[in-house]
């Protein structure tokens, strides 16, 4: 979704959009990392930081669906002008 509303912005709501991804891109895909690590959904803090305690709670399923779009969210951020320097490891998976 969040690819898709890059790419195709709401009429009106273009600049709003793109503003929010340039200004997020890096939350987002601190969060995805996380993820990837091991830490459970909806467990970030409001900057995306991870909690002392990693575990392992996610679905393998989920980690592959997301290891899948991964690169592709990382080139949209990047066309978008977020800040993704520090996350060229989450193309590569």
């Amino acid at each position: 979704m969040m690819m898709y509303l890059m790419r195709r912005p709401p009429k009106d709501f273009e600049e709003l959009v793109l503003e929010h991804f340039r200004k997020r891109g890096p939350y987002i895909l601190k969060a995805c990392d996380a993820y990837m690590n091991g830490n459970l959904i909806g467990s970030l803090a409001k900057d995306a930081s991870a909690s002392d305690s990693i575990t392992n709670f996610n679905s393998v399923g989920f980690k592959l669906m997301l290891a899948k779009l991964l690169p592709k969210l990382v080139y949209a951020l990047n066309d978008v002008g977020a800040m993704c320097q520090g996350f060229e490891h989450l193309t590569q998976l």
